[in-house]
C-alpha cells in the first residue's frame, strides 16, 4: 500500500535491514526507534527512510524528522524528497528536517531548505 499516494510505502524495519547496510551510531538509533514503535519506516524506489513526528519549533506544530535515509542510488534525495513531502503533510507535519554526518549538503540542497544548527537542516512542508 502507497503511503500518501507516494511510490512509497509504509514497511517493518526489519524487513528492509539488508538493504541498509553499515550505518552511523544514529542509524542504529533509528532502528531501535522503529522497533520499538516510535519511528516509521518507508521504503521505495529511490532507498529507505526512517522518520518520527517530534515537536516543531512553534508551539502545537509537529516536525517529521528523518532519523536515517539510505539512498538506492546517487542522486536520489531530489527524487525522493517530494515523496517525503507528502507524507509529511499528511501526518500533520509543518515541517522536515535532517541531520546527516556527512558534510556538503548545504551545497546540494534547493533554496527552500535552511540550517539548524552544524549538520541538520529544515525546511517547511
Amino acid at each position: 500500500m502507497s503511503a500518501s499516494g507516494t511510490a512509497y510505502c509504509l514497511v517493518e524495519i526489519d524487513d528492509v535491514l539488508e538493504q541498509l547496510g553499515d550505518l552511523p551510531r544514529d542509524g542504529e538509533q533509528a532502528i531501535e526507534a522503529a522497533r520499538a514503535g516510535r519511528a516509521l519506516t518507508f521504503s521505495g524506489p529511490f532507498g529507505v527512510f526512517v522518520a518520527t513526528l517530534r515537536p516543531g519549533d512553534n508551539p502545537g506544530h509537529l516536525e517529521l524528522f528523518v532519523m536515517l535515509a539510505v539512498a538506492s542510488r546517487i542522486e536520489a534525495f531530489k527524487d525522493a524528497e517530494p515523496a517525503v513531502l507528502a507524507i509529511a503533510r499528511d501526518l500533520t507535519a509543518t515541517t522536515v528536517a535532517f541531520r546527516s554526518v556527512r558534510r556538503g549538503w548545504a551545497r546540494r540542497l534547493g533554496p527552500a531548505w535552511r540550517p539548524r544548527g552544524k549538520r541538520e537542516f529544515w525546511r517547511h512542508v
